[in-house]
């Protein structure tokens, strides 16, 4: 991907180093992969599955694995679940080719270069390890019947049948990952230590973040999990075809038969191999699905006769014609449902759950959801405030943020507990709210103030942004009605006699009040006298919830005041008939002693 962006740039093809032109020319070539091992795989699929007695299964199947939004959505991503999955995949069929089908050597080769390519994305794909061997063990090639000579018949000229072709197997996957590992050239044994140490790390622990499940914290879910992972991630037509392939299963014996249960038994010794460590993630069962699809095509077309008898075939000739028609129906629905479920979830294909068990929202329940997709929207909000350059904004999730972000404008962690100077906006991630808290900073908006844009996928809120409270020199806390609340004030002017002290008061509101109202501050001094007075209208209906607004009260003190501790009261009111509104406060020394509904703003001496 490098590679390609650089000769992109320097052929004058690409005019742009922006990073969207940056991570598509990295996924380019993962994604050419992919579509090369699919490809690969529908040859090999048509070999299992051959059209002159198969019709339309092999195509089938390559399109549920070519049109799967879980398969696509991780294979977008820069990372190694979907590589390890395709070459998984194909090195599966190609030895279910080679067992069962077509004993030419090169199908061999195929499986052992795939399944090195497979170690070498991910050390999971040790897994193929045991599910080609079980492909080895069921196939049957003839050498167990009575018919031949008793070399034939014997165990160990069969057991040499199959220890042959998997000590070649081995050794073509080992000389793979070799050539392409540099590392085994210099230091084999210190590269085989670093991969046990990262495996012992990363898999026999939990994750380091935690994990989620079933609505609650669970940093090691038990052997549940992946099988909810496999329902929830199917589509429908998948998760019918696996309930229908019993019925497709006896109605064919032979090679057939023991392809499709060398991929079942693919996909139980890797669900089980992943359920023995207590990291867990659904994103892991990503191998797992071409092979559940290409199970669920023989269901989904077991639904009719779909082997066709060929031997007699001139006297069924319109027999055969009428359910060759049949299937190509049958086939054409479901690609055409299957492109239609995977143009829903474009781009969003990595939150793809099945509809049939709630969507997207049964998902975000039951597993951890959220890779980065929806902060690009938050970016395009943020790009277009007036502000966003001159502010910080405070998210957990920055290096997926600021890539978007305009020039100028920054997105940086939090400072602890507490958000850096200049924080203008703060971002909530759907991963932080799961387990019903949200800690740290967040646990300041989330839930308790009203966000100013909310990011919504496909049912699920995945992104909230929060205006940051604005710096006040002199927080000071308090709920005037249901509505508006009062952060704090910024002071200039020293109290002299004379002199215009000038607030600059900070405010918030949760929800929009419903009328204007009117600020009074009564300034009272010694021996309880008032001192001041001033009624200001303030345009409080107009105030936007979740924002913050800041106001000026100036306060003029007369040149005869005394000397003496001065008192500063506000509080609104509605014009229409001098009510006030009701205050709150938990702050000990802002209740004032002989009015409920008056805020003590601040105390200063007159000297």
């Amino acid at each position: 991907g490098i590679v390609l962006r650089r000769a992109l740039l320097g052929w004058g093809i690409l005019h742009s180093d922006a990073f969207p032109v940056v991570l598509a020319c990295m996924r380019m070539p993962i994604a050419v992969t992919h579509v090369g091992v699919v490809l690969l795989g529908y040859g090999l699929l048509r070999r299992i599955f051959p059209p002159n007695t198969y019709p339309w299964l092999a195509l089938l199947a390559a399109l549920l694995w070519a049109a799967d939004p879980f398969v696509i959505g991780y294979s977008r991503l820069l990372h190694t679940d979907a590589l390890a999955g395709s070459f998984m995949s194909l090195s599966m069929l190609a030895a279910c080719v080679f067992f069962n089908h077509d004993r030419r050597a090169r199908w061999l080769i195929l499986s052992g270069v795939a399944a090195g390519l497979a170690f070498l994305s991910k050390s999971p794909a040790l897994a193929l390890a045991p599910a080609v061997g079980l492909a080895a063990l069921i196939a049957d090639d003839g050498r167990w019947t009575m018919d031949d000579s008793y070399v034939k018949s014997s165990i160990v000229y069969r057991l040499s049948s199959i220890v042959y072709p998997l000590a070649v197997w081995w050794a073509i996957a080992a000389a793979t990952a070799f050539v392409l590992w540099p590392a085994l050239w210099v230091s084999p044994l210190q590269a085989y230590a670093q991969l046990r140490i990262g495996v012992e790390i990363e898999g026999a622990q939990p994750h380091m973040l935690g994990n989620f499940f079933l609505g609650r914290q669970d940093d090691a879910p038990g052997p549940l999990y992946y099988p909810a992972a496999l329902a929830l991630r199917t589509t429908p037509w998948t998760l019918l075809g696996l309930l229908l392939l019993p019925l497709a299963w006896w109605r064919d014996a032979g090679g057939l038969r023991r392809s499709l249960a060398a991929l079942a038994g693919f996909v139980i010794v890797f669900v089980a191999a992943m359920s023995m460590f207590p990291k867990k993630f659904d994103r892991y069962m990503v191998p797992a699905f071409p092979a559940l699809d290409v199970l669920a095509a023989v269901g989904l077309l077991g639904i009719l006769d779909f082997r066709l008898q060929i031997a007699d075939f001139a006297a069924q000739n319109s027999k055969l014609k009428t359910q060759n028609s049949k299937l190509k129906m049958l086939v054409a629905v479901i690609t055409v449902a299957s492109l239609a479920n995977l143009a829903y979830w474009h781009p969003y294909s990595i939150d793809a759950f099945n509809q049939l068990f709630g969507g997207t929202p049964a998902g975000a329940r039951t597993f951890t959801v959220g890779w980065g997709e929806g902060l690009e929207q938050v970016a395009d909000w943020l790009n277009q405030q007036p502000d966003i350059t001159s502010v910080r904004t405070v998210s957990l999730r920055i290096t997926s943020l600021n890539p978007y972000l305009r020039d100028g404008a920054q997105a940086v962690f939090p400072k602890g507990d507490q958000l850096r100077d200049r924080t203008g906006y703060v971002v909530v991630y759907l991963p932080q709210t799961q387990a019903g808290h949200v800690d740290g900073v967040f646990g300041q908006f989330y839930g308790r103030a009203a966000p100013l844009h909310t990011v919504r996928i496909h049912g699920v809120d995945f992104a909230w942004i929060y205006r940051a409270p604005p710096q006040v020199a002199q927080p000071r806390s308090a709920g005037f009605g249901p509505d508006i609340r009062l952060l704090g004030f910024d002071q200039s002017g020293e109290p002299r006699p004379g002199q215009t002290l000038r607030f600059k008061l900070s405010w918030a509101t949760s929800a929009p009040p419903p009328k204007d109202y009117w600020l009074f501050a009564h300034l009272i001094g010694p021996g309880g006298q008032p001192y001041a007075q001033i009624d200001l209208p303030y345009p409080t209906s107009q105030w936007a919830p979740g924002n913050f607004a800041a106001t000026e009260l100036p306060i003029a003190l007369p040149p005869s005041a005394p000397a003496g501790t001065y008192t500063l009261l506000i509080g609104f009111y509605d014009q229409a008939d001098g009510q006030r509104l009701t205050i709150t406060s938990d702050m000990p020394d802002g209740a004032a002693p002989d009015d409920v509904n008056a805020f003590v703003l601040t105390r200063f001496e007159l000297h």
